[in-house]
């Protein structure tokens, strides 16, 4: 059903333009089409938006003769960002620059490493783009989110193998901006892993935090206790590759191994760790698998305590890199539970603590110092403190990812936080995949409302991707829920405070489309990058506006939460038209389906046609969509047109009678 575009036309010398000098003025951060003569250029099409631009006039070109050039003074320092950038370029545009040092000419794009004036931080770079495209970054890693944002305004522009001329000046809110997978509960292939790094690499996003461990399975290869491994886990080699595969794109990792709580599989393997008390074995809540036995981990014995620091001396080992080792120490039984179990209790008063619950708080202290010991800080989640009261508390040297609350009254508190909140931050598409169930992340409430606060000790911010009950889900279609979150928290972490309405922004999501090199046909995602849908108009054989708000303009206000429905009177065939307002190049279209929960009108056998005059159709697709809620791409041959209809010929509802569009964008074409 999802195919690769068509791949962009090689560049040819006899179309090259002469460039213009450009002139520096205060332009728009939003993008836009290219400027008239005599003003100053839009800023590019990007996510996240840029936070300083100053439009020139004219335009960069890329061209055959462009070349990579890296100053002398950075080539060991960006040698393998430029090799990234040339093979992207290859893929995206047709054209692999050559990479040499020196002094970049017109044409080239001059790579180096340097201050960056006006800009704050480590990850702070700037572009200039005049005859040549000059990057500076004031590391490595921002060298490269200035390569991203060179990618994305070249796939965005108006005319192919250009960029408006100026200068864009760019640094993040937030020094940590992430997501974190849970890859416990659902083994991800490393294939997708890796094009979960790209992506995070192509919103400026610098952390992927890996939940390699809960209640069905330990992710990790283990020399020493192999009896606790997966079927499905990830080897020594394959997790040492990944992390080398995200440190080309400024990615740091972040594994996490879930103890003592989530351990059934661990407690199934090796029951002489597992507490024998029901209330902390067995605890009976809504978490996931806790009904199965060994749910916790007995941290009071001196065995799972050297366990425990076996298994961080092996993390730490195969993470080389990360500068974190997570170890978990959420969802362990509350005070309660804890009360009823002898072994626990027996061991609060032989150490004196005046609460039950000031074990667990010396379980973390005691892998902390394992953690440091490797060079390495732990982090957390939060949870030793919620609903139960400690007499002592984890070192404030641990960062801690709250995730009950928001993340400024743990920084108050004098810790290094990571907020990851429940609600506005959580993607569990396992617990709800409809607005207003538990686990959706909304992505009009999340880039309005949430605060995203910065102050002393707030490090950042997380995506948090829960697996729970998707086990027989296909990757797609859980990656599908994400996608949108990803890119609001990236921009929202980088660039935008509150208060906007997200539907500019998705147009711009939709234009930047996924990092390269895009998935594989019948894989996830696949957005190559769409036309904006500023200007459109939609019509429709028929529309339903008494039953509910069913309006054709509604399949293209870029709002995945709206829809078309075809008249409830009706019957199919039924179609959907598009007016893009003008004669544009394109290579297939989108469809999204309803979001709201509702099935009928779900598109079974389909057409896709394109149109002159809206009068006249000729067909360039036929197909039959699946039966779930996710969005698929048809691509079609390379084609030139102003208008484009979807019509639905069947439907999966069992009446076959409607027809049903919450989104239709069409793919752009070079």
């Amino acid at each position: 059903m999802m195919s690769r575009p068509a791949r962009r036309p090689r560049l040819r010398l006899a179309s090259l333009l002469v460039p213009v000098v450009a002139g520096v003025l205060l332009g728009s951060t939003l993008g836009a089409p290219a400027a008239r003569a005599g003003e100053a250029n839009p800023a590019p099409v990007t996510v996240p938006s840029l936070r300083s631009w100053q439009g020139g006039q004219g335009s960069w070109e890329l061209t055959p003769r462009t070349r990579i050039v890296i100053a002398p003074s950075a080539v060991a320092e960006l040698r393998t960002t430029a090799r990234l950038l040339a093979g992207e370029l290859d893929a995206q545009e047709g054209v692999r620059p050559l990479i040499v040092s020196g002094t970049p000419g017109a044409h080239d794009i001059g790579l180096r490493v340097g201050d960056v004036p006006g800009a704050a931080g480590r990850e702070a770079y700037r572009l200039t783009l005049e005859d040549a495209a000059r990057l500076t970054g004031a590391s490595r890693e921002g060298v490269i989110h200035g390569t991203r944002t060179l990618l994305q305004a070249l796939r965005t522009s108006p005319r192919a193998h250009s960029i408006a001329r100026g200068t864009a000046t760019d640094w993040p809110l937030f020094g940590d901006r992430g997501q974190m997978l849970d890859v416990g509960r659902k083994y991800f292939p490393v294939d997708y892993l890796k094009q979960q790094i790209r992506q995070s690499a192509w919103y400026k996003l610098n952390t992927f935090h890996l939940h390699l461990s809960d209640w069905n399975g330990y992710r990790v290869e283990s020399a020493k206790y192999p009896e606790i491994v997966a079927e499905q886990h990830y080897t020594t080699g394959e997790l040492r590759d990944l992390e080398d595969y995200a440190e080309q794109y400024g990615v740091t990792i972040v594994p996490e191994i879930d103890l003592p709580g989530h351990s059934v599989a661990i407690g199934t393997a090796k029951p002489e760790l597992s507490f024998s008390c029901e209330s902390m074995a067995r605890p009976h809540t809504s978490w996931e698998g806790s009904d199965l036995g060994h749910w916790t981990l007995d941290y009071t014995k001196p065995a799972t305590r050297a366990f425990a620091r076996d298994l961080v001396e092996e993390v730490a080992d195969i993470f080389r890199k990360s500068p974190y080792i997570h170890v978990g120490t959420d969802e362990v039984p509350l005070e309660a539970a804890q009360k009823a179990c002898p072994e626990l209790v027996a061991y609060q008063k032989a150490k004196g603590y005046p609460y039950v619950g000031d074990a667990l708080v010396e379980f973390i202290n005691d892998i902390d110092r394992t953690v440091r010991d490797h060079g390495k800080t732990t982090q957390v989640w939060q949870w030793w403190d919620y609903q139960q009261p400690t007499s002592i508390t984890p070192d404030k040297r641990i960062v801690v990812n709250e995730w009950l609350s928001s993340p400024e009254g743990r920084a108050a508190k004098g810790y290094r936080t990571i907020g990851t909140q429940d609600g506005p931050l959580y993607v569990s598409p396992g617990f709800g995949a409809t607005p207003g169930s538990y686990g959706f992340f909304d992505i009009r409430a999340t880039y309005r409302d949430y605060a995203f606060t910065q102050r002393d000790g707030i490090l950042g911010y997380r995506v948090a991707r829960w697996s729970d009950h998707t086990q027989t889900f296909p990757v797609s279609w859980v990656d599908y829920f994400a996608r949108r979150p990803l890119a609001v928290v990236a921009e929202r972490t980088w660039a935008t405070p509150a208060g906007s309405d997200v539907r500019p922004f998705l147009d711009r999501y939709d234009q930047v489309g996924d990092a390269l090199p895009l998935p594989v046909a019948g894989d996830i995602g696949n957005n190559p990058g769409m036309l904006s849908q500023t200007g459109w108009t939609a019509t429709a054989t028929s529309q339903e506006t008494t039953g509910e708000p069913g309006q054709a303009s509604r399949a293209v206000d870029n709002d995945p939460y709206t829809h078309w429905h075809s008249d409830y009177s009706a019957a199919l065939p039924q179609q959907l038209s598009i007016d893009l307002g003008r004669e544009q190049h394109i290579s297939g279209i989108r469809y999204m389906p309803r979001q709201d929960g509702g099935t009928n009108g779900r598109v079974k056998a389909y057409e896709v046609l394109v149109s002159d005059d809206g009068a006249t159709w000729r067909k360039v697709a036929t197909g039959a969509f699946p039966n779930d809620r996710t969005e698929y791409v048809v691509p079609v041959a390379p084609v030139a047109a102003r208008h484009v209809a979807l019509r639905a010929l069947s439907e999966h509802g069992d009446q076959n009678r409607f027809a049903a569009v919450a989104e239709l964008d069409v793919v752009r074409a070079r």
